[in-house]
């Protein structure tokens, strides 16, 4: 029996992509454009795109076409107790391309604030009584052009009102760390605590994050602390596909044994 000539478009994509002609990330060829290519029908180069993107292979994006999926990176977002994990940095940790080991450029949005109502689930989080103040901000982290994190925070208004770092994109620390901001107003963050849950994507975390939706992420529960009073916390979002990540816990003998 004859194969079909979309398998046959199909299986010829998929040796391109073998051989790398399409990185991860990349536009394939448009429909009409795969038409040309292999002397078909734009039905049948259709038919062809839509069997790979069934495969996992390729998806769409909609109004700029379809590109090959990401591959799952071995990029590291570390999560540690260090420095520069109490400084707030984005650690992200993958050789280039050419093997340097250099780490790409962190961008992080300038975030989008409001003063709410904290419900029962963040008051809790902040040990708040249900309908106490606090400030919602909203901000995404991209790495080298590509969505790295989504990050939804809340902090009491009781502790941050009428200072200089009420919202945490103004005034003279606007972009700074949680760290950062709290310790410009007189107050030393001693710890924090994080819950990682593996779940599917949100439609709006997919669309954010430029993921397939229902694609994998690693959702992030972080709260930081001043000894026993909460100061922030936050729900972080990071896609699964592009990094994985690493904490490291400092070990002394007073520690767990486990």
């Amino acid at each position: 029996m004859p194969v079909p000539a979309y398998r046959t478009v199909a299986e010829q994509l998929r040796r391109r992509i073998a051989d790398g002609e399409f990185a991860g990330g990349r536009r394939l060829p448009s429909r009409a454009e795969l038409s040309r290519q292999y002397g078909v029908g734009s039905n049948t180069a259709a038919a062809a795109v839509r069997l790979l993107a069934a495969e996992g292979v390729v998806r769409g994006r909609p109004g700029q076409g379809v590109y090959l999926r990401e591959q799952p990176s071995t990029g590291t977002m570390a999560r540690s107790w260090t420095r520069e994990r109490l400084l707030g940095t984005l650690a992200v940790s993958d050789p280039g391309a050419d093997g340097s080991g250099e780490e790409g450029r962190t961008v992080r949005s300038t975030p989008l604030s409001t003063t709410e109502s904290a419900g029962p689930a963040i008051a809790a989080r902040l040990g708040l009584a249900p309908g106490a103040q606090v400030v919602r901000s909203r901000y995404r982290l991209s790495r080298d052009d590509l969505p790295a994190m989504l990050c939804v925070s809340w902090e009491p208004l009781e502790i941050t009102g009428g200072t200089p770092v009420t919202l945490p994109g103004a005034g003279p620390m606007a972009g700074e760390s949680v760290v950062a901001r709290m310790t410009y107003i007189g107050i030393r963050v001693t710890h924090s605590t994080e819950t990682v849950t593996a779940r599917p994507c949100t439609r709006e975390e997919a669309a954010d994050l430029d993921l397939t939706p229902g694609a994998a992420v690693a959702a992030i529960e972080r709260t930081y602390y001043a000894d026993a009073l909460a100061l922030e916390t936050a729900d972080l979002v990071v896609p699964g596909e592009r990094f994985r990540l690493a904490y490291e816990i400092p070990a002394d003998r007073t520690g767990p044994a486990a």
